[in-house]
């Protein structure tokens, strides 16, 4: 054989070398894509909290993408040219003489927030919370107001605070709690007394009457998009968990997906409850909001070994916030599909990564054998 047949013949192989060497590597790539989806979509999912009220409960998501702090996407301004003393980063959600509880998703974690009235709305109002059950490495990183000689009061404990709001109209009041990811507490419990239940009624800086400076209802947003009106005469309790499941505690694990941190839940503990037959109690005051749908919050299947049947809460979504067009300050929210075990299911299904892995393994042992005969 002439040497340059032989030497023809050696790159032939190597070509075909090259190219199952090629075809392996690729498949380990498609056998180790579907985890990493699957995993991320566990991760995001896995942000449940509820919120009960008596024998009732409902499912709220956080709002916000990880991209901003608390501090930054609730933005407290004491002077500006759109409104004084109040949040600006929230305006596209404020809710006329409604006050408003939330578990917002920041880059610092996960952050309770309170958010009162909306600006350039005449009506004041005065209300006074009574907060539990708090993570002790938590803190408060919002107060609105918080300027000299303010009219509201915050006095904190280690896991409870006492704040009393007052406002004479055309501007927010609110306050968020950074630290909900810890694996520190189970429950957060929530007392607020409105317009004449607390001793600040009725307020000296409010023109016109009393009942034109008076809130008028109480909900839970969720990064959904929907809003549920609460009970005014009750507390609520706030928790990491489901319906379906009860209450969990966090064990926070990191997972960075661009300038987002995301904080991962998994069910340590869990309790039952007791199985809730009522039905949905709203007060007369919900009927005059500008609800224009109300739907039920199906219940969700979850992974803790407890279950307890829950009656929803109603939900409403109110006008005229379009919620499905938020921007990425995080205000809206779509709601991802995991499985039973809080996993994403992945594009080809369970299994498929390591079959693949197996024959990539086979095409490139193959390789090396051709290679070697050369």
């Amino acid at each position: 054989m002439s040497s340059e047949r032989r030497a023809h013949e050696h790159s032939l192989n190597d070509n075909r070398w090259l190219q199952l060497a090629g075809i392996a590597l690729g498949m380990v790539v498609v056998a180790s894509a579907p985890v990493v989806v699957s995993g991320m979509a566990a991760a995001q999912g896995s942000q449940t909290f509820i919120v009960e009220q008596g024998s009732q409960c409902v499912q709220i998501t956080p709002l916000g993408d990880g991209t901003q702090s608390v501090e930054e996407f609730y933005d407290y301004k004491v002077l500006n040219d759109t409104a004084n003393y109040s949040s600006l980063g929230t305006t596209d959600i404020q809710l006329d003489q409604t006050i408003q509880v939330f578990v917002y998703r920041g880059s610092d974690g996960l952050s309770l927030v309170f958010l009162n009235d909306k600006i350039d709305e005449p009506g004041g109002y005065v209300a006074t919370a009574d907060i539990s059950g708090l993570p002790a490495d938590g803190q408060w990183v919002v107060e609105d107001d918080n300027y000299t000689n303010r009219d509201d009061t915050f006095s904190y404990n280690d896991t409870g605070a006492h704040i009393e709001w007052s406002a004479n109209g055309r501007r927010t009041d609110g306050a968020a709690f950074r630290g909900l990811e810890s694996s520190n507490y189970r429950t957060i419990t929530v007392d607020i007394k409105f317009n004449d239940e607390t001793d600040r009624y009725p307020f000296e800086e409010w023109s016109g009457s009393p009942e034109q400076n008076e809130i008028e209802s109480w909900v839970a947003r969720s990064g959904t998009g929907e809003t549920t009106e609460l009970n005014m005469s009750q507390p609520v309790d706030l928790s990491p968990g489901t319906c379906s499941g009860g209450v969990s505690t966090f064990t926070a694990t990191s997972s960075s997906a661009g300038n987002a941190t995301t904080e991962t839940a998994r069910a340590t503990e869990t309790t039952t409850t007791q199985t809730a037959t009522a039905t949905t109690t709203t007060q007369s005051e919900a009927t005059a909001s500008t609800a224009t749908q109300t739907t039920e919050i199906p219940t969700t299947t979850a992974t803790q070994t407890a279950t307890a049947t829950r009656t929803p809460i109603t939900t409403t979504t109110r006008s005229p916030v379009d919620e499905t067009s938020k921007s990425t300050s995080g205000v809206g929210g779509t709601t991802k599909q995991i499985d039973d075990d809080g996993n994403g299911s992945g594009a080809f299904g369970p299994g498929f990564g390591v079959g693949v892995a197996l024959v990539a393994v086979l095409v490139l042992a193959a390789a090396v054998v051709a290679r070697r005969g050369n």
